[in-house]
């Protein structure tokens, strides 16, 4: 019986091959990075830097970055009107100490600015002294004053406990918050990611866990295993340009 010999290509099948596994790795990373979302929410960055910034994601099309509300506008304007990132908002950032009245009327403002989403800092105070009722009520205007846009909790993890996390967390999912946030995934990764599992199980699909606070691919794989949706670094164009160098590496052996 005649034998045929499948291991043999031609070079330009080999070519062909070649360039269909580099894009299935390009398609990868991208869809990796769109997982990235750029935090400079932080009084240290100024506009030159926020400008830098926005250019920097679009370039890269990481999946957004978050800023502080008065930056809002002008991030509009740095991004341009056919953007390749989220612009989020952070509002009553740390600790959502402001009035909820306050924070709707935030909320609308940095809608009009410019921001596709925004992120609330959940009042700790109040779901430390137990007041799940005020906090619930305060989800509800929010989502109302959101719209159309989607609405995000920062669940402040560093200030409760592992039960008032829980509860909170499942309170935003009853409410038909978006996006609750976690934080310090680089500081203590491995109960970190365990807290991100349990938070999967509370919220039980119904909103989607950003990981803040993930420096490396590392810990950025890690996060996105323990059931992480969003990844928030302030490292984030390092990330992005590590994961497309590495995808493009792979390509080529």
């Amino acid at each position: 019986m005649d034998t045929v010999n499948i291991g043999t290509i031609s070079e330009n099948e080999r070519l062909l091959f070649s360039q269909f596994r580099r894009k299935i790795n390009a398609e990868a990373a991208r869809a990796q990075v769109k997982k990235l979302e750029y935090n400079l929410a932080d009084i240290a960055v100024g506009l030159n830097a926020l400008k830098t910034a926005c250019a920097d994601a679009n370039a890269l099309e990481i999946g957004g970055i978050c800023v502080l509300p008065c930056y809002i506008r002008q991030c509009s304007g740095f991004l341009g009107f056919n953007r390749k990132c989220l612009l989020i908002a952070c509002i009553s950032y740390p600790y959502g100490g402001d009035t909820t009245a306050i924070k709707v009327k935030a909320v609308k403002r940095a809608i009009a600015d410019g921001a596709d989403e925004v992120e609330v800092a959940v009042p700790v105070s109040h779901v430390r002294d137990g007041n799940y009722a005020y906090v619930k009520r305060e989800f509800k205007k929010l989502k109302k004053a959101c719209k159309n846009k989607a609405l995000r909790i920062d669940a402040e993890c560093n200030m409760l406990t592992e039960n008032e996390l829980i509860k909170l967390c499942t309170i935003a999912a009853e409410c038909g918050v978006n996006s609750v946030k976690t934080q310090s995934v680089s500081s203590a990764l491995g109960s970190e990611a365990k807290l991100i599992s349990k938070i999967k199980s509370a919220v039980k699909d119904r909103c989607t866990i950003k990981a803040e606070g993930v420096a490396t691919i590392l810990e950025m794989s890690s996060a996105i295993d323990a059931g992480a949706n969003v990844i928030g670094s302030k490292n984030a164009t390092s990330v992005a340009r590590a994961i497309i160098s590495s995808a493009e590496t792979t390509a080529n052996i």
